[in-house]
């Protein structure tokens, strides 16, 4: 900070105060300093300035210059804490850029996910129209065929095993009869990739003995008895089944198929 002096103004004889330059610090910074009082050069390690007795150590304060020359502290306080550092301002997470480039991205995911919904019910409706109109008019004709295989136990049990012709997933019943009477049934058999297998039966709980028995499968086509991929191939009713194994009553019932074959068990 520059000094001020007292100075006669050559027009009114009136006293001024100009500025007196001070002297600049051109010390070292770790090893001396110059006090902003008198201008003299010294080491930093002092407390107070060696030739006025200013303060060194608190350039905050302020002083009052005395007339002597010397200065003195007006007040003790650090006038660094009537200027509170600024805050720089805080970053948003994403810049302006990004922002518009999320916002093209959601509008395209947005217009991509209502395509693909109409895309997806347009398709839909066009399925269940043709799948309506295939159930309600099936073609061809299939006629049921089957090829059994029996298979007695160590423990008494049986299983039956056979190939057929009726779609994948149909739902089959399999009764094992001794002369009229049912000894064993097993429900739902279903047919995988032409193939079908009961689980292991028993006579009426207790393990087959030697003799004749009579078995039947059986299934009805309809809709609370077979599911919708069997129907769609056979018609809602069974209209695509024919032959000497299935029997119609042309109701809502659908078509009966009923297979039977006489085997013995040594």
């Amino acid at each position: 900070m520059d000094r001020m002096e007292s100075a006669r103004s050559p027009k009114s004889g009136r006293k001024v105060e100009t500025p007196v330059p001070m002297p600049q610090d051109t010390s070292r910074a770790e090893g001396s300093v110059a006090c902003p009082g008198c201008g003299t050069v010294q080491n930093r390690a002092h407390a107070t300035c060696t030739l006025c007795g200013l303060a060194l150590t608190a350039p905050g304060m302020v002083y009052r210059r005395q007339a002597d020359g010397t200065w003195t502290a007006l007040k003790d306080f650090d006038l660094s804490s009537a200027f509170p550092t600024p805050k720089e301002p805080r970053r948003g997470i994403f810049s302006r850029r990004g922002l518009v480039l999320i916002g093209l991205l959601g509008l395209f995911l947005t217009i991509s996910s209502v395509w693909a919904w109409r895309e997806r019910r347009s398709g839909a409706s066009a399925e269940a129209l043709a799948i309506l109109e295939y159930l309600s008019h099936p073609l061809g004709t299939i006629v049921p065929q089957f090829q059994l295989q029996f298979q007695h136990g160590d423990d008494g049990s049986l299983r039956v095993a056979g190939q057929c012709n009726l779609p994948p997933a149909s739902q089959l019943e399999v009764r094992v009869f001794a002369e009229d009477t049912v000894v064993a049934i097993d429900y739902p058999v279903i047919v995988t990739e032409g193939r079908f297998e009961t689980r292991p039966l028993l006579d009426r709980g207790r393990p087959f003995t030697p003799g004749t028995f009579r078995l039947q499968v059986g299934a009805t086509f309809a809709g609370r008895w077979q599911p919708p991929s069997v129907l769609l191939v056979v018609g809602s009713l069974g209209q695509r089944l024919q032959g000497p194994l299935v029997s119609k009553q042309g109701d809502a019932t659908g078509a009966t198929l009923t297979y039977s074959e006489t085997f013995t068990v040594n």
